[in-house]
């Protein structure tokens, strides 16, 4: 006997509602996420000296960037995980704010490796959301000055600009969306406490410094891998 198209609908909901559901992580398992992760700097920044030229009374903001992001999980219960977050290293434009869009003065890289504790919400048919709070480091590191657009207007000077690295608090929110046994689709966001201090150096020598807060969001979507 054939079955015409609202008897095989019916087959088709049993089958899909009888079904194993996707497994949960559990205490002992290790997954690895990996995607594409956007840093977006929030960037409130002091102003320089209002007596230097070029840059006084301007404060400075960085732009945003796209990378590779790792992430390692381990299950230390069925509800309790530890996460370490890295990935390759972002660039940024230095842009003198200057209203508008701002002048792009030079660059500067960071690797953002964080540390957070997590906490898993019971599975929801195939989604497994959960929370995490933990702690940041940002390593800055080759900070430029583009010496073709700032040393004109400081009369030729040297001009020099370097980052201090942030400790700060780190949370975040995310899901896994399990695919099956060992494959899952993950999105996940971050909100980072960078705090860094910005020196500005003439000819060698510190003439500035002023606080610069970044603290971006972050964002990732990506695939994972649990064993």
């Amino acid at each position: 006997m054939k079955l015409r198209g609202q008897g095989k609908n019916v087959l088709l909901l049993s089958a899909m509602l009888v079904a194993a559901p996707a497994m949960a992580h559990q205490s002992g398992d290790f997954i690895v996420r990996m995607g594409g992760i956007k840093v977006d700097p929030d960037v409130s920044s002091d102003s320089f000296n209002p007596g230097l030229p070029a840059v006084g009374g301007l404060g400075v903001d960085v732009d945003d960037d796209t990378q590779l992001g790792l992430t390692f999980s381990y299950m230390v219960t069925d509800n309790i995980g530890v996460e370490l977050v890295g990935a390759t290293p972002f660039t940024h434009d230095i842009i003198l704010d200057t209203g508008g869009s701002g002048v792009a003065i030079g660059e500067t890289s960071h690797l953002p490796p964080t540390l957070l504790a997590q906490f898993y919400a019971p599975q929801l048919g195939p989604v497994r959301g959960y929370l995490g709070a933990g702690v940041n480091y940002t390593l800055f590191f080759e900070d430029s000055i583009d010496d073709a657009v700032v040393s004109p207007l400081v009369g030729g000077a040297d001009v020099d600009v370097e980052l201090s690295n942030s400790v700060g608090f780190a949370w975040e929110v995310g899901a896994d969306f399990i695919i099956d046994e060992n494959w899952l689709f993950n999105v996940s966001i971050w909100n980072i406490d960078i705090d860094t201090e910005a020196r500005l150096y003439v000819n060698d020598s510190r003439v500035d410094k002023i606080d610069v807060e970044i603290d971006p969001w972050v964002y990732m979507v990506g695939v994972g891998y649990r064993f």
